[in-house]
């Protein structure tokens, strides 16, 4: 059965032994720049949006979901990871899932969405099991298929850090701004409201039907060259062997660590985004669509350029060094956003110094591929399955536990749903102030100690010895 399923699989596209154009173009940066396009349009915020104000559902079931259904997604995304890892074709043992993860996006986005108008219990029984659906499943499937590619990619290490830079570019500088710049336009359009819901489901579906090309092109134009390369060694490492000599090795606990906190950070005011340029920036939803434009182009433009000078950089001085320097610059962003209040400009100005010193956060997937092979070496074993597993556990994690800080403030602090898109409203101090600390004030923190702790990274010094 499994040689069937193997020989069914249609061969990469990619046949050189070493990195092509071609290969960073479509496989490391268009594939899964429009993955992550179709997942920040399915989730995170707008999803949020999406039960407060067309749906209207508030109370402590809503609340706590993201965060219980997110640990369901941490459990099953390591038994995921196992199978990935388990897994033997000529395809390699990821490229596959990537696949396979286009068909569940599409099938489980549409769930998301397609709420009935029924009895109150049926519906929560329906966001409940179709979010879990979405992340536990389909969202798992391929951040974690994906997250193997670029250790798997290549040995050579110059060419995993530009590997990492673009993708970690593609899944979150261009899915977030274009997203972020054409999602508010489509919401203040299809409406805010029990009566909006139809035209929800509709641009949500289409939006859906994208993840099948995009884990295509990802697919076809990748190939796994470390796979290809350790096909004799066919014994399965147990599970047991895989995760202490991961979590016995300082330097692979070190970049878990830093990385589930930025994740942490950077969600909690992504999360909030929306709620801080409607009410905070603004006074309706009407309003806001302008400031979350500008917030995202403004903001959001150093990311663009930025990235064709953070390889030289990276290339001349390490990026460790490039990282710590642009996690201080990122930290004195964050400040001047907090300070800035309601001041428009201020605001751009802070989000602007803040996404110049973001931008190390491209290599961080680089970090992981170096810890991955200093396990190998030390330990004689690969656990890319399990690191890849832990790695996708803490952007599930702390998305989950974000938007469940952020549902509960809603509630807590008595958030006022608009019956429209051009309804002004005038919430509470409180709720003004709390969407303010979850924007503002979180990365402030994600980046201040983050740049603390990479600076007892060595690994680095180690392997240019």
């Amino acid at each position: 059965m499994k040689e069937r399923i193997s020989s069914a699989l249609p061969n990469s596209l990619i046949k050189s032994d070493h990195v092509t154009s071609s290969e960073r173009v479509l496989g490391y940066f268009i594939g899964p720049c429009m993955a992550y396009m179709v997942y920040n349009g399915l989730a995170g915020s707008y999803l949020t949006q999406f039960y407060t104000d067309v749906l209207g559902i508030a109370g402590v079931i809503l609340t706590w979901m993201p965060l219980l259904s997110k640990i369901l997604s941490s459990i099953i995304g390591l038994l995921i990871g196992r199978v990935i890892d388990k897994t033997k074709t000529k395809q390699g043992k990821a490229r596959p899932w990537i696949l396979l993860s286009g068909i569940l996006f599409t099938f489980c986005g549409f769930l998301l969405y397609a709420v009935p108008r029924a009895a109150y219990s049926l519906q929560i029984a329906w966001v409940v099991i179709s979010y879990n659906l979405f992340f536990s499943l389909a969202f798992s499937t391929y951040s974690l298929s994906h997250a193997m590619m670029v250790p798997l990619s290549t040995r050579d290490t110059k060419e995993r850090d530009s590997l990492a830079m673009l993708s970690s570019m593609a899944i979150s500088m261009l899915p977030g701004a274009l997203t972020t710049v054409v999602m508010p336009f489509l919401v203040r359009s299809i409406g805010v409201g029990d009566a909006a819901r139809g035209n929800w489901l509709k641009v949500m579906c289409f939006i859906s039907i994208f993840a099948i090309p995009a884990t295509c092109i990802e697919y076809f134009f990748t190939r796994e060259r470390v796979t290809s390369e350790l096909k004799e060694k066919t014994e399965d490492v147990p599970f047991s062997v895989q995760v202490k000599a991961c979590f016995t090795n300082k330097y692979w606990v070190l970049v878990i660590v830093f990385t589930l906190l930025l994740h942490l950070c950077n969600s909690m005011s992504h999360s909030s985004m929306i709620y801080y340029c409607n009410w905070v920036l603004g006074n309706s939803v009407q309003s806001g669509t302008t400031k979350q434009l500008l917030v995202n182009v403004i903001g959001q433009a150093p990311m663009g350029f930025g990235i064709v000078l953070l390889w030289p950089m990276v290339s001349k001085f390490g990026k460790k060094r490039v990282t710590i320097v642009g996690f201080i610059i990122a930290c004195m962003g964050s400040i001047m956003v907090a300070a800035a209040g309601s001041r428009l400009n201020l605001v751009l100005i802070g989000l602007f110094i803040r996404s110049i010193g973001s931008l190390p956060t491209y290599v961080m997937a680089s970090y992981l591929a170096d810890v991955l092979d200093n396990v190998e070496e030390k330990n004689g074993i690969r656990a890319d399955g399990f690191s890849a597993s832990v790695s996708s556990m803490t952007q599930t994690v702390a998305l989950g536990l974000c938007q469940t800080i952020l549902l509960f403030g809603i509630s807590f602090f008595g958030y006022i749903p608009p019956s429209s898109t051009t309804e002004i409203v005038a919430q509470p101090s409180s709720i003004v102030n709390f969407f303010r600390f979850c924007f503002a004030f979180m990365p402030i923190i994600g980046y201040g100690v983050s740049a603390i702790l990479i600076s007892f990274y060595k690994l680095e010094s180690k392997k240019n010895a």
